[in-house]
């Protein structure tokens, strides 16, 4: 007798897959690139990333890409933790498979997005989840870009500060899964998926660190 498909699916999710990139800063920022933030730095082997000054152009929000790009279908790992956030954003935002649709490498347009302002994406190529705390739940999300496409949201759970989230993201053709701490939250499909891109590690009014980064690559 097989097992159910539901069943196959999650124990897909659980199996390790061949190493493609992996990031504990040891080497400082070499591979990575920012887009505003009060201050973007390496500190005691993670990414510091303080983002939550709207005063000053750009302090409010952060964006940093990963200069490796990644292959179409990957599962991704990576912590995070929120140190502060003036208001309780506690926004954790993950962005994958991005690319201009020009043509042009994102680090040779990097200038023209100085600000990180959240609109300068949405007209690049990619995908979005955001992670974040709405009011005491958290607020789960997947897009797509350009258009900033809604393609699946939940509200389920807490994104708490203070606490250190394992994150996975896994996407294999159309079908993106998203799970903390083991769990899967949320999952979407896309019917026209898009190909390989870079990754980036986004938030919105909140102090955070990102560390353990491992990027496989999925047959």
């Amino acid at each position: 007798m097989l097992p159910p498909p539901k069943f196959l699916a999650l124990l897909l999710l659980l199996l390790p897959t061949p190493e493609y990139f992996t990031e504990d800063f040891s080497r400082g920022m070499d591979r990575w690139w920012s887009e505003g933030g009060e201050r973007v730095w390496v500190e005691h082997g993670r990414l510091r990333v303080e983002a939550d000054q709207p005063g000053i152009p750009g302090g409010g929000v952060a964006t940093v890409w990963c200069r490796i790009p990644h292959p179409a279908d990957f599962q991704l790992d990576l912590d995070a933790q929120v140190l502060s956030s003036s208001i309780a954003a506690n926004n954790i935002n993950l962005f994958f498979c991005y690319t201009d649709p020009s043509g042009q490498p994102l680090e040779s347009t990097r200038a023209a997005r100085a600000s990180a302002s959240y609109d300068l994406y949405h007209r690049l190529n990619g995908y979005i989840i955001t992670f974040l705390n709405d009011k005491g739940t958290a607020r789960t999300r997947i897009r797509r870009d350009p258009g900033f496409h809604l393609l699946a949201e939940r509200f389920s759970g807490q994104c708490l500060e203070g606490r250190t989230y394992h994150l996975r993201v896994r996407k294999r053709g159309g079908e993106i899964r998203f799970l903390v701490d083991g769990r899967e939250v949320l999952a979407a499909t896309d019917p026209h998926p898009l190909g390989q891109g870079l990754l980036g590690l986004r938030t919105y009014r909140t102090d955070l660190w990102w560390d353990n980064i491992r990027l496989r690559e999925l047959d």
